[in-house]
């Protein structure tokens, strides 16, 4: 292990340290934190980060990469704004107390941000003209937008739409049903894509049972 990876596991650990959660994978850690750096410097994962999600959760490497290509401050708002309503929501009902809430935000929006990240993937899969590929299928993703599904080009040179990783049960988010806002599929350049997957009726980041997400004891909302 190099000394740059092992300073990624330690911050990894810290990390659900600070939200209360040390039971779990340091995985999850890492990947919240690789998404707060995400949000703070407004680009993509490099190197170990990179290589850790090419890994583990290719569908959120997709996601962060689609947002900095973008090259737009208001993209890097959406993910903002979606980690913002889950702090919200913590706050209000009281249900994850912990040193750092806006960190245990970060948390509890992974499932949503993976389920855009897979939309991304299915998108340039069907352009491409071959199967998807990215985290096994704990996804319900959908979309309200109409048109023929031509534009758009998510992950040209991402690593997460070229690479064919065995997906990790380490980070198996749980089953989510995510409606892009308009914000979302613009900056993700989802504006004329139409789903065809069965999916009862849409959602946003909020159901009638709160925000979507894994509850603070690891297990499923």
């Amino acid at each position: 292990m190099t000394v740059g990876e092992e300073i990624f596991l330690q911050n990894a650990r810290a990390i659900l340290r600070d939200i209360g959660m040390p039971h779990l994978d340091w995985a999850h850690g890492a990947a919240v934190n690789i998404v707060r750096r995400s949000m703070n410097v407004r680009d993509r994962p490099t190197h170990h980060q990179q290589a850790f999600l090419e890994a583990e959760a290719p569908a959120l490497l997709a996601y962060l990469e689609t947002l900095a290509e973008s090259g737009e401050i208001a993209a890097w708002r959406t993910l903002h704004a979606r980690v913002r309503l889950h702090a919200e929501v913590l706050q209000e009902s009281g249900m994850h107390p912990c040193a750092r809430p806006r960190v245990a935000a970060i948390w509890h929006a992974l499932p949503e941000l993976a389920a855009l990240g897979q939309l991304i993937i299915d998108r340039v899969a069907k352009k491409e003209g071959h199967a998807p590929y990215a985290e096994p299928v704990f996804f319900d993703v959908t979309t309200e937008t109409s048109g023929d599904g031509e534009k758009g080009s998510a992950g040209k040179a991402g690593s997460a739409t070229s690479h064919r990783p065995r997906p990790s049960p380490r980070l198996a988010f749980p089953t989510v049903t995510v409606t892009p806002t308009p914000a979302e599929e613009k900056a993700l350049d989802l504006e004329d894509q139409k789903s065809d997957d069965d999916i009862s009726s849409p959602v946003g980041p909020e159901t009638q049972n709160g925000v979507t997400g894994p509850r603070p004891d690891g297990g499923l909302k």
